[in-house]
């Protein structure tokens, strides 16, 4: 299994546009071998937009990242988000 994270921290009055762009890249992992899941939620306390995907395997993560790519063609984050992180990996514990 392999997870990816983004978390957004759109600016004032510019949610919904990170939310679309966040839409039409979870919308490029759709229909790829090894996709589980692909969401976005929104955090209660700090109001950030989290993307999270699931996948059976790093490989299938990157052979469909060209397409993830290919989806942010053109956007520019800096007039949308106050900052940006991403977070990639396997799990190693399970509760």
């Amino acid at each position: 299994m392999y997870i990816t994270v983004g978390i957004h921290h759109p600016k004032p009055s510019k949610e919904q546009e990170v939310l679309e762009t966040m839409i039409k890249f979870g919308n490029a992992q759709h229909g790829h071998k090894g996709l589980v899941t692909v969401f976005a939620w929104k955090d209660d306390a700090t109001g950030a937009l989290i993307g999270t995907a699931i996948w059976d395997s790093k490989s299938d993560y990157e052979a469909a990242r060209p397409d993830m790519s290919k989806a942010l063609e053109g956007v520019d984050f800096e007039p949308l988000d106050n900052s940006i992180e991403a977070y990639r990996g396997s799990p190693i514990v399970w509760a």
